[in-house]
Protein backbone atom coordinates (compact mmCIF):
# COMPACT_ATOMS: atom_id res chain seq x y z
CA UNK A 1 0.00 0.00 0.00
CA UNK A 2 1.73 3.37 -0.87
CA UNK A 3 0.94 6.02 1.73
CA UNK A 4 -0.18 9.61 0.30
CA UNK A 5 2.61 12.94 0.57
CA UNK A 6 -0.24 13.67 3.21
CA UNK A 7 0.30 10.98 5.25
CA UNK A 8 3.98 10.54 4.94
CA UNK A 9 4.00 14.05 5.72
CA UNK A 10 1.72 13.94 8.92
CA UNK A 11 4.01 10.55 9.69
CA UNK A 12 7.56 12.65 9.69
CA UNK A 13 5.95 15.92 11.90
CA UNK A 14 4.62 13.55 14.41
CA UNK A 15 7.68 12.33 14.60
CA UNK A 16 9.62 15.68 14.67
CA UNK A 17 6.97 16.87 17.31
CA UNK A 18 7.87 14.09 19.59
CA UNK A 19 11.73 14.10 19.17
CA UNK A 20 11.00 18.26 20.16
CA UNK A 21 8.96 17.30 23.30
CA UNK A 22 11.26 14.61 24.61
CA UNK A 23 14.22 16.94 24.13
CA UNK A 24 12.24 19.98 25.80
CA UNK A 25 11.61 17.75 28.87
CA UNK A 26 14.61 16.19 29.01
CA UNK A 27 17.15 18.96 28.70
CA UNK A 28 18.70 18.48 32.28
CA UNK A 29 19.46 14.47 31.71
CA UNK A 30 23.01 13.37 31.03
CA UNK A 31 23.75 10.69 28.42
CA UNK A 32 26.47 8.71 28.23
CA UNK A 33 27.93 9.46 24.52
CA UNK A 34 31.18 8.32 22.78
CA UNK A 35 33.38 10.07 20.35
CA UNK A 36 32.89 7.38 17.43
CA UNK A 37 30.74 4.19 17.13
CA UNK A 38 29.90 1.41 15.16
CA UNK A 39 26.45 -1.06 14.80
CA UNK A 40 24.01 -3.02 13.23
CA UNK A 41 20.36 -3.42 13.02
CA UNK A 42 18.02 -5.47 11.69
CA UNK A 43 15.10 -3.49 9.64
CA UNK A 44 11.30 -4.08 8.69
CA UNK A 45 11.50 -2.18 5.26
CA UNK A 46 9.12 -1.79 2.56
CA UNK A 47 10.82 -4.93 1.09
CA UNK A 48 10.63 -7.36 3.61
CA UNK A 49 13.49 -7.94 6.19
CA UNK A 50 16.45 -5.69 5.63
CA UNK A 51 20.00 -4.94 7.30
CA UNK A 52 21.78 -1.22 8.17
CA UNK A 53 24.98 -1.01 9.08
CA UNK A 54 26.01 2.29 10.44
CA UNK A 55 28.69 4.47 12.01
CA UNK A 56 29.64 7.52 13.23
CA UNK A 57 31.17 10.25 16.01
CA UNK A 58 30.02 13.08 17.83
CA UNK A 59 30.88 16.47 16.87
CA UNK A 60 29.55 18.48 20.35
CA UNK A 61 27.54 16.88 22.84
CA UNK A 62 24.45 17.67 20.42
CA UNK A 63 25.77 17.27 17.34
CA UNK A 64 26.88 14.51 15.32
CA UNK A 65 27.62 12.13 11.92
CA UNK A 66 26.83 8.94 10.82
CA UNK A 67 27.51 6.71 7.46
CA UNK A 68 25.39 4.40 6.92
CA UNK A 69 25.44 1.28 4.29
CA UNK A 70 21.43 -0.14 4.04
CA UNK A 71 19.95 -2.85 2.37
CA UNK A 72 16.30 -3.26 2.27
CA UNK A 73 15.70 -6.87 0.92
CA UNK A 74 13.98 -8.17 -1.75
CA UNK A 75 10.31 -8.39 -2.80
CA UNK A 76 8.50 -10.35 -4.70
CA UNK A 77 5.46 -9.97 -6.75
CA UNK A 78 3.43 -11.47 -9.09
CA UNK A 79 2.18 -10.09 -12.32
CA UNK A 80 0.25 -12.21 -14.49
CA UNK A 81 2.25 -15.36 -15.22
CA UNK A 82 5.11 -14.21 -14.28
CA UNK A 83 7.46 -13.28 -10.96
CA UNK A 84 9.84 -10.58 -10.13
CA UNK A 85 11.54 -9.44 -7.74
CA UNK A 86 13.08 -5.86 -6.21
CA UNK A 87 15.19 -4.85 -4.05
CA UNK A 88 17.14 -1.92 -2.84
CA UNK A 89 20.45 -0.56 -1.21
CA UNK A 90 21.68 2.51 -0.17
CA UNK A 91 24.67 3.89 1.12
CA UNK A 92 24.94 7.20 2.81
CA UNK A 93 25.78 10.35 5.39
CA UNK A 94 23.79 11.75 7.73
CA UNK A 95 23.78 15.13 10.35
CA UNK A 96 22.63 13.94 13.92
CA UNK A 97 21.25 15.24 16.61
CA UNK A 98 20.60 14.17 20.12
CA UNK A 99 19.01 14.84 23.46
CA UNK A 100 18.69 13.45 26.25
CA UNK A 101 15.74 12.75 27.98
CA UNK A 102 16.66 10.63 30.97
CA UNK A 103 20.35 9.30 32.79
CA UNK A 104 20.79 6.82 29.89
CA UNK A 105 18.06 7.42 27.21
CA UNK A 106 18.07 10.02 24.35
CA UNK A 107 16.30 10.45 21.39
CA UNK A 108 17.28 11.95 18.10
CA UNK A 109 16.94 13.58 14.62
CA UNK A 110 19.12 12.98 11.47
CA UNK A 111 19.08 14.06 7.91
CA UNK A 112 21.27 13.10 5.09
CA UNK A 113 21.79 12.52 1.80
CA UNK A 114 22.08 9.16 0.25
CA UNK A 115 22.93 7.03 -3.05
CA UNK A 116 20.60 4.10 -3.39
CA UNK A 117 20.33 1.52 -6.04
CA UNK A 118 17.31 -0.55 -7.17
CA UNK A 119 17.27 -3.70 -8.85
CA UNK A 120 14.06 -5.04 -10.83
CA UNK A 121 14.11 -8.95 -11.94
CA UNK A 122 11.91 -10.71 -13.74
CA UNK A 123 11.91 -13.74 -16.43
CA UNK A 124 12.88 -11.57 -19.32
CA UNK A 125 16.12 -9.61 -17.50
CA UNK A 126 16.57 -7.35 -15.01
CA UNK A 127 17.39 -3.34 -14.84
CA UNK A 128 19.14 -1.62 -12.20
CA UNK A 129 18.22 2.51 -11.44
CA UNK A 130 20.47 4.71 -9.21
CA UNK A 131 19.56 8.08 -7.84
CA UNK A 132 20.69 10.28 -4.66
CA UNK A 133 17.86 10.82 -2.17
CA UNK A 134 17.45 13.21 1.03
CA UNK A 135 17.25 10.85 3.93
CA UNK A 136 15.33 11.78 7.25
CA UNK A 137 14.79 10.09 10.41
CA UNK A 138 14.09 9.50 14.39
CA UNK A 139 15.48 7.21 17.03
CA UNK A 140 15.80 6.48 20.55
CA UNK A 141 18.81 5.23 21.96
CA UNK A 142 19.21 3.28 25.26
CA UNK A 143 22.26 2.83 26.58
CA UNK A 144 22.41 -0.37 28.96
CA UNK A 145 26.28 -0.28 29.50
CA UNK A 146 29.72 1.36 28.82
CA UNK A 147 30.59 -1.42 25.94
CA UNK A 148 27.08 -1.03 24.51
CA UNK A 149 23.48 0.54 23.52
CA UNK A 150 20.15 -0.13 22.05
CA UNK A 151 18.91 1.83 19.32
CA UNK A 152 15.71 1.84 17.63
CA UNK A 153 15.32 4.07 14.37
CA UNK A 154 12.55 4.68 11.92
CA UNK A 155 13.89 6.59 8.89
CA UNK A 156 12.49 7.25 5.25
CA UNK A 157 14.83 8.05 2.07
CA UNK A 158 13.44 9.08 -0.77
CA UNK A 159 9.81 9.31 -0.25
CA UNK A 160 7.78 6.04 -1.57
CA UNK A 161 8.88 2.75 -0.62
CA UNK A 162 12.38 3.87 1.37
CA UNK A 163 10.42 3.32 4.91
CA UNK A 164 12.82 1.57 7.20
CA UNK A 165 12.01 0.75 10.94
CA UNK A 166 14.79 -0.89 12.21
CA UNK A 167 16.25 -2.26 16.00
CA UNK A 168 19.77 -2.86 16.70
CA UNK A 169 22.88 -2.59 18.84
CA UNK A 170 26.04 0.27 18.57
CA UNK A 171 29.37 -0.17 20.45
CA UNK A 172 31.61 2.53 20.90
CA UNK A 173 35.15 2.41 19.69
Amino acid sequence: MQRTFATRTAIRAACAAAVLCAAMTGAQAQVNSTAHYLGAAVADTDFGTGLRVFGGGSLTNIFGWEGQFAHYGTESYQAGAFTYDRSAWTLGANALASFPVATNLSVFAKAGVHYVRGTNEGPFGSSKASDVELGVGVGLKWQFSPAAALRADFENIGGSKGDMISVGLQFPL
